[in-house]
Parts: structure tokens; C-alpha cells; sequence
């Protein structure tokens, strides 16, 4: 779906609907376009979302699906070990406070890292989303008070989704209505080009357009008519491409937009959606390099904790605090975090950071220098120990153990088809690719056992296995699983290349090798 600006509009008075009427991606695009504070709830047979979006900007995602967590992202990037996370889980439990905090306490991991990470694992969760094809949503417009300092950009989050998840079929039904006709990159988008990064065979393919365009006119270029038509639908979402007829000539007069001038995004899962702050080694370092990292970690500390703490916290004082004491920990911090003092440094490009704690910590030095103010500060802290207190009591805090795991169906179903139980396995397989639909390993071993069942599904397994390699070229299993069935069916000319491709990705397993010995020797 392409959605007019009125659609959009329309779209932004719902507060219901169906993803397969309003899909994910225009969802996006409206409450980007308008810009609105809201919770959008996604449900999807036993999977459940909930998004936060602070003036149209998504800031937080939560699931009840257990791989999306923070603790098992950090697992499966290798950041963490399942005993650091069972230990720090369980800190977090008792105290009542985020599991990233626990692992920054215990010197797990720093504060500038857990901000990369969590940046990533807000990104990846909201990928997720644009493979749901179907499901239902509500947008409710009373959302609870925002302490996420984390923010995804809403229009590369639309290209990034539509470019790796939306399926061919969708794309291929969504760009009808642009075929044949004269389009144009819009003078005045809503989201502007230039904020958007796309791989540099796409950034070439938007540097060759001048003036108005065809689908054809592109295609007859280095990229293949899928690719062309894929980049166009991402940016036809976001309003960047659109028909020429749609834009008024006084409009169209105006400059157009220039391609984005930004370093080349590899399409990884979550590049260019998150703005997480890069090293900058070619400025003067005012300090030796372990003192910058530790002040880039305290800020990034405090830059991720300080929304959701009181004055005291943000001072690091207890209730017995003196007023002398009050006023040196202000200026102690004051100075700490002064954004100023970043110009010219390594650390400038989180000078805005600092602003914000240095701040905060301003608002909690007026609070706490007024007695009256900080009397009811101490009164909101007796409240909230008494609330966190009962609720370890009604065991509120207790580890979740209710998340629904795809890990676990995928092994059983493996197992399963291992043992030849293949119809029973699929059922499995099935769940943990819908639970997990980003897993290109879940989907690889689903189609493969389709085939196994039965050899009728060897058109629609190449297909699911082909989309499997599209999402991610570099994996193996796809490619072996594509070219076997390739090699069975008697396709001998497909099946040499992907086992071929197979064996360098899948070194040193051996089962691509010895499957191409086979076709090798049956030729």
C-alpha cells in the first residue's frame, strides 16, 4: 500500500483497525506524519507488541515472546553468558530495576555499549512487525508518562522494513499503480532524502534520476527490476517517490531532492535506524583515551537512567542530605556533565546527552534547595518503597516465565524432523518462524521439511528459501537446502551454483560438499 496524503490523515483518526487493511509500514508513516504521542498495540494470534511513540517517534517495544528480551538479545550478540544473565536477572528482579542497569552496576558491560545495544534491540524488535501480514492493532491515546531516553528514526525504520522484510508479492502488488507512470523524487517530501541512508547500489540508482522518471527508465540498469522496484515502494511509503502528476508544477519547479550524501548502509538489521553516537578519532583529545571512555560511559549511564529517577537519585544523595551538600553534588555534576566543555572533544557528538542530564540535574537542585518541594520528594520515595515492597510480597517482580519461546519449538520440531516425523515437525517449525520471523535459520529448516513431507511443495520451498536468501545473503543453510532440492527434483543447472555458494558459507560442515560430490558425479 501506497497511502495518499489523505489516507494518512484518515489512517491517523483510527483508533482499531486490521494489518491487512492498514499495514504496518502506513501505520508508521501516519503516526510519524502526525507526529503523535500514542501506544500501538499489535496482536497477532498468540503474539502480542506494544509500541510507544513519543511525537511520532517509536521509543520503546514490548513482546511476550522471551528472545525479544533484553537478556537474550545480549546472549545471542555475544555480549553476555547465560550465568551473567541469570544473575543479573535475578538482581534485577529483587530490586525492581531494568537488567541493563544491574549489568552496568556490576561492570558487565559499559554505559555507551548498553545504549548501542538497547538501540539495536528496540530496531530489531520493531523490524519484526513488517513481517506480520496480517493481525490486528489499536492506538491508544493515552500513553503512560515516556522514560525511554531511546529513539528509532520512524522513516528509515519505514525503508529498512520495507526493503528487508516486505515480501516480493506485496511489493510487486504495491507498485501496480506506478508502472507506466511518469514519477518524480518530491521537491518537498515530508521525510526528507537526505536523512535516509540506503545501500550505495540504491544511493547510485536515486543519483542517476534528473527530473521525471519511469520504472522501466531504472530498470534498465545494474540492478535487477526487483531491486528497483523494492527501493521505489520504501520510498513511495514515506512520500519521497511520487507521481509526477501528484505534484503541483509551482512544486515541481522547485529543486529536488538531492540523494542522501551519507556513508553506504550494508543493510544489516538495524544500520541506520538508530542515531547511536560514532567515534570521532580525528578530533584533539583533551584527555588521555581511558579517561574519555569512562566519561562517555558515565554519560551515557546517566543519559539512559535519569527519566526515571528522582532528584535524590540524579544528585546521588540520600533523604539526609544537607543543603552544603545539596549545592556541592549540583556543582559537582554540573561540571561533570557540562555539554560545553565537549566542544572540540572525541565526545561532542553526545554533547546533546549531556545537555540533558546537566539539565535535569539543574531541575533536581531547584527541588531539592526548596524544603517544601523536597519534603514531598521524600514523601513520593516513602510511597514508592512501600509500593515496591508489596509488590515483592505479591511476587510482581518475580522473573517472567509465561514469554513464549521459539528457541524451544524449533528444537523439538528439529529433533522431530531428524527422526523422519516430518508432518508433526511442521506444526513446530511453524511456530518458531512466527514467532521469530527475522531467524533466516527457522525459515530454512520450515522449508526444508515442507519438502521432506512431500515433494509436491518443491515450487513453494525454492520460493520460501529464495526469500530466506534474499533477507540474508550470507546465509548457508538456504542456499544448501535450495540447492538439494534443486539437485533431487533434477534441476541440475540451479542446483550447482547454491551448493557451490552453500559450501563457502557452511565451511566446515561438509554436507554442501558431499551433496555436490553427488551432483557432480551424477552429471
Amino acid at each position: 500500500m501506497i497511502p495518499t496524503p489523505e489516507q494518512l490523515s484518515a489512517i491517523g483518526r483510527m483508533t482499531a483497525g486490521n494489518l491487512r487493511q492498514v499495514p504496518f509500514a502506513t501505520l508508521l508513516c501516519s503516526i510519524a506524519t502526525s507526529e503523535r504521542t500514542v501506544v500501538l498495540e499489535l496482536r497477532r494470534n498468540q503474539l502480542e507488541k506494544k509500541i510507544v511513540f513519543d511525537k511520532g517517534s517509536p521509543v520503546d517495544c514490548r513482546s511476550n515472546l522471551a528472545h525479544e528480551t533484553l537478556g537474550r538479545f545480549l546472549m545471542a550478540e555475544g555480549k553476555i553468558n547465560e550465568e551473567q544473565f541469570n544473575a543479573s536477572l535475578a538482581k534485577a528482579a529483587s530490586k525492581g530495576v531494568p537488567l541493563g542497569e544491574i549489568l552496568v552496576e556490576s561492570e558487565i558491560i559499559g554505559g555507551f555499549e548498553l545504549y548501542r545495544v538497547l538501540q539495536q534491540n528496540l530496531a530489531k524488535k520493531l523490524l519484526d512487525c513488517f513481517t506480520w501480514r496480517d493481525g490486528t492493532f489499536e492506538i491508544k491515546l493515552d500513553p503512560p508518562e515516556v522514560d525511554s531516553s531511546l529513539k528509532v528514526k520512524a522513516p528509515q525504520l519505514v525503508v529498512t522494513g520495507v526493503m528487508k522484510f516486505a515480501s516480493q508479492e506485496d511489493v510487486d502488488k504495491s507498485v501496480v499503480p506506478l508502472i507506466g507512470k511518469q514519477l518524480i523524487l518530491h521537491p518537498a517530501p515530508q521525510f526528507p532524502l537526505d536523512e535516509i541512508k540506503l545501500p550505495s547500489a540504491h544511493t547510485r540508482l536515486l543519483e542517476s534520476i534528473n527530473g521525471e522518471f519511469r520504472i522501466d527508465d531504472l530498470a534498465a540498469g545494474d540492478l535487477p527490476y526487483e531491486d528497483v522496484t523494492r527501493v521505489l515502494y520504501a520510498l513511495a511509503v514515506i512520500g519521497i517517490v511520487v507521481r509526477a502528476e501528484l505534484v503541483s508544477p509551482a512544486m515541481r519547479r522547485a529543486q529536488a531532492p538531492k540523494p542522501p550524501q551519507k556513508p553506504p548502509l550494508t543493510m544489516g538489521t538495524t544500520a541506520g535506524l538508530v542515531p547511536i553516537p560514532q567515534d570521532t578519532a580525528t578530533a584533539p583529545a583533551p584527555a588521555p583515551r581511558f579517561d574519555i571512555e569512562k566519561l562517555r560511559d558515565e554519560i551515557m549511564q546517566a543519559y539512559l537512567a535519569y527519566r526515571r529517577q528522582d532528584s535524590f537519585d540524579l544528585l546521588r544523595l540520600d533523604e539526609k542530605a544537607t543543603q552544603v551538600e545539596i549545592e556541592e553534588a549540583y556543582l559537582r555534576l554540573a561540571q561533570r556533565f557540562n555539554p560545553l566543555a565537549l566542544d572540540g572533544t572525541p565526545l561532542g557528538n553526545i554533547a546533546d546527552k549531556a545537555r540533558e542530564i546537566a539539565l535535569a540535574v539543574g531541575r533536581a537542585f531547584g527541588e531539592l534547595a526548596d524544603p517544601l518541594q523536597r519534603e514531598a520528594v521524600i514523601d513520593r520515595r516513602a510511597q514508592k518503597r512501600e509500593e515496591h515492597r508489596r509488590s515483592l510480597a505479591a511476587g510482581r517482580f518475580a522473573i517472567k516465565t509465561d514469554l513464549l519461546d521459539p528457541s524451544v519449538q524449533f528444537r523439538k520440531g528439529k529433533a522431530l524432523m531428524d527422526g523422519g516425523m516430518h508432518r508433526e515437525a511442521i506444526q513446530l517449525l511453524e511456530f518458531a518462524a512466527d514467532c521469530d520471523s527475522q531467524n533466516v535459520e527457522y525459515r530454512a529448516e520450515l522449508a526444508w521439511c515442507r519438502f521432506l513431507d512431500s515433494s509436491s511443495n518443491a515450487r513453494q520451498s525454492i520460493a520460501d528459501l529464495k526469500e530466506a536468501m534474499r533477507i540474508d545473503p550470507q546465509n548457508g543453510l538456504a542456499a544448501f537446502y535450495a540447492g538439494e532440492i534443486h539437485r533431487i527434483t533434477g534441476n541440475k543447472t540451479e542446483s550447482e551454483p547454491l551448493l557451490r555458494k552453500a559450501c563457502k558459507l557452511m565451511a566446515p560442515d561438509r554436507r554442501p560438499v558431499e551433496a555436490l560430490k553427488t551432483l557432480l558425479t551424477s552429471k
